[in-house]
């Protein structure tokens, strides 16, 4: 009790400007917590469009073999495995002009087998499982994946396994370029699957999304098992992943002059169609921040000021304490306790009010970015914002007031007007 009133008694009429001390830094708090919220959903959305667009990779490829749209679907005929692209890149040139660059490289290739009147096409890729797992993403259901040091064994998707008419454990055969078949041990069953720049769907065969105009299922085997198959090292297309996508407009250039005697290898790039789709809004993402942090700027100031008063209309009432033997320290402590008391008020009514009354949705202005509306998200760093805004407002306030105290004589500060 006696506590209480050393840290709120003889307020008088200055408690009125603590509460509008309090009052205006929550109603500041609260705007600025917006602000900030928005600033963090901005923010959010501007990972997760550069986590699905992954600007920094360079796809290179070969062009599409045409003879996949003359497939046979029905007749007595061997089993045929074509290249998907047409082999045209060497892994060493690759290797060269890719630079520190991490390779994804593949074979992709196409199992068409016709028995009467049936047909079963697979597509089968050939991969590195490390450098694979990288860009793509597996979710098997049973079984494991892939190691690099794998033999004759094979990961596929649901779909394909049920074509197949095979499980964990079972064996299917894959015709080599010698014509001799090659018996695959499935060793893993995936269940979904998303597969970073994929070939075109442009034939019948499982998939996991049947609708997706793009290959979407398909047996996944080592380099070393797809090279034993197809007969050769060269590759079909390939991924390189920069090591940061500012790295990728001069990558992308060192591939087109490695390959530029090469007609038919395309490299695709899409660091410069992703910066031009985020230019705007991250502008426009810049503009809320430096709105965001005037307006905690004057806000902090502000309160700090109207705490000022309040603290220097109390200067009697710490002298006086300090007089009557109350340490220093204890006299601080209880100055200190009331501007958290006032501050840390407003701010926890701040942050119920930014949190309660937010919009699900935000439309951040800007004029070419396809990013959509997004969400105003509370975390950690804006509930540090508020948290310092508070802190500094107090630290502002008091610190005058406390100077006094401890460099000019007690008279002084005992004095009605502190001079």
């Amino acid at each position: 009790m006696i506590w209480t009133k050393i840290i709120f008694g003889g307020l008088g009429r200055r408690g009125f400007e603590a509460v509008v001390a309090g009052l205006v830094l929550a109603a500041a708090s609260a705007l600025v917590a917006g602000s900030l919220m928005v600033v963090q959903g901005a923010q959010y959305a501007l990972t997760q469009a550069e986590r699905n667009d992954r600007p920094e990779i360079v796809q290179i490829r070969s062009r599409f073999n045409r003879a996949l749209f003359e497939t046979p679907r029905s007749g007595n005929l061997p089993p045929l495995t074509l290249p998907v692209y047409e082999p045209l890149i060497e892994p060493e040139q690759l290797s060269s002009a890719a630079g520190d660059g991490t390779i994804v490289a593949r074979q992709s290739l196409f199992r068409n087998v016709v028995s009467g009147d049936r047909f079963l096409n697979v597509y089968v890729f050939g991969i590195d499982p490390i450098a694979e797992g990288q860009v793509s993403s597996f979710s098997l259901t049973r079984g494991r994946f892939l190691r690099s040091d794998d033999g004759a064994v094979a990961v596929l998707d649901e779909a394909s396994a049920r074509a197949l008419g095979v499980d964990l454990g079972k064996t299917f055969p894959v015709r080599k370029a010698d014509g001799e078949d090659l018996e695959l041990i499935v060793v893993g069953i995936i269940g979904e699957l998303e597969l970073r720049d994929p070939p075109p769907r442009t034939v019948e065969t499982p998939a996991l999304t049947p609708n997706s105009s793009f290959v979407s299922s398909g047996v996944f085997v080592t380099l070393h098992t797809s090279e034993a198959i197809f007969g050769r090292t060269t590759l079909t297309d390939a991924l390189v992943v920069a090591r940061t996508p500012t790295d990728v407009p001069s990558l992308a250039d060192s591939l087109r002059e490695a390959f530029r005697l090469e007609p038919g290898v395309f490299i695709t790039e899409r660091y410069s169609q992703f910066s031009r789709k985020v230019h705007d809004f991250v502008l426009t993402l810049s503009l809320f921040t430096l709105i965001g942090t005037a307006t905690a700027l004057f806000a902090g100031l502000f309160a700090a000021n109207l705490l000022h008063d309040v603290y220097a209309d109390r200067r009697r009432h710490y002298a006086t304490l300090i007089a009557l033997g109350v340490s220093p320290a204890r006299v601080a402590l209880a100055g200190l306790s009331l501007g958290l008391a006032v501050a840390f008020a407003g701010t926890i009514t701040a942050v119920l009010m930014a949190v309660f009354f937010r919009p699900t949705e935000f439309a951040l202005p800007s004029l070419m970015a396809n990013i959509g509306a997004i969400e105003p998200r509370f975390d950690l760093s804006v509930a540090a914002a508020m948290a310092a805004i508070a802190l500094a407002a107090v630290a502002l306030g008091i610190t005058p007031t406390w100077r006094r105290l401890l460099r000019h004589p007690m008279a002084t500060a005992l004095s009605e007007n502190g001079r």
